[in-house]
């Protein structure tokens, strides 16, 4: 073992906040992938850990860590780094090659695209295997259709898969908002930004009976709790979360849904700004999603191409 790598690494986390205290095991990690492949001493290490074996390290650390599921891991662990080279920089160590930082937008993106498939798919859609997408359609088919808030349930996630609304966007819907004749649903922004989108006839079929199951008519809001109140993030899911928990998918949440709702916006051509303005996801994760979820080249089409296919 590099003694002295732990000695300097033991010195340093005696100096941070106990709001770190979790990456403790990323410098532990960090000093194993320095024991099994940077054969060097800790003078020497300058030269030879380079921002490639920052990344080989951080993937190392995700490999053997339980724990380790999603992309705030990765730039904990980075961002863990970048404060050990603050540290030893302060006394007089400089190691080349992590000077600028490491934690950034490439570096971030080059170990995600390196790990697996499955781990690309907790990170952005937790639940998006076929066997538990399989799960969640069977628990939605077995939904109590009669009763308005059950079937609401189901209503809100074929909205959210097809049109990746943010949670507040569900929300906010109000029953005004719905125009049952044009069969149209109006989405209102920021900045005084509003969307009309046409719905698909099965979905807009399935709201319509929706409405005619509510027990309050007269709501403010298109869909409410079982008491006809307006619905809170934990509130949007709740018959199906509680299912799916018992079967053992516990990560299943609105925004999971969601995002893979903008998957499908992605591929149907929309723009980032239209996805924006219709979801009210940030910009920069709806280039998470493009960049994790399609090859380079269909996400390098999407971000900086015009929107050819309208949604109106």
């Amino acid at each position: 073992m590099n003694e002295t790598l732990k000695q300097v690494l033991d010195d340093y986390y005696k100096t941070i906040k106990e709001g770190r205290a979790n990456y403790r095991a990323c410098y532990n990690s960090f000093l194993e992938y320095c024991d099994k492949y940077i054969h060097v001493s800790f003078s020497e290490m300058s030269k030879a850990l380079t921002k490639i074996e920052v990344e080989y390290a951080c993937k190392y650390y995700f490999e053997k860590s339980k724990k380790a599921t999603t992309i705030e891991a990765i730039q904990r662990y980075l961002t863990a780094i970048d404060q050990f080279y603050k540290y030893i920089k302060g006394r007089g160590i400089i190691w080349e090659h992590l000077e600028g930082g490491c934690r950034n937008k490439q570096i971030v993106h080059d170990i995600c695209v390196s790990l697996n498939d499955e781990l690309k798919q907790k990170i952005y859609l937790p639940f998006d295997e076929e066997k538990a997408v399989k799960i969640v359609e069977e628990q939605i088919a077995l939904l109590n259709k009669d009763n308005f808030f059950q079937f609401g349930q189901s209503v809100m996630y074929r909205l959210l898969i097809t049109y990746g609304f943010k949670e507040k966007v569900i929300i906010n819907i109000k029953t005004e908002d719905l125009s049952k004749l044009d069969g149209t649903l109006l989405i209102n922004g920021e900045e005084e930004q509003e969307l009309r989108i046409k719905l698909d006839e099965d979905i807009l079929a399935d709201l319509v009976r929706y409405c005619e199951l509510h027990k309050y008519p007269n709501r403010t809001y298109l869909f409410t709790k079982s008491n006809g109140t307006q619905l809170t993030p934990d509130s949007i899911f709740a018959t199906l979360k509680e299912r799916m928990k018992k079967l053992d998918i516990s990560n299943f949440t609105p925004t999971t849904v969601a995002l893979q709702g903008v998957v499908n916006l992605i591929e149907r051509g929309l723009t980032l700004q239209e996805i924006k303005i219709l979801t009210k996801f940030e910009t920069q994760k709806i280039e998470d999603v493009s960049r994790y979820l399609l090859t380079d080249e269909d996400a390098e089409k999407v971000i900086n191409e015009k929107l050819q296919q309208k949604i109106v």
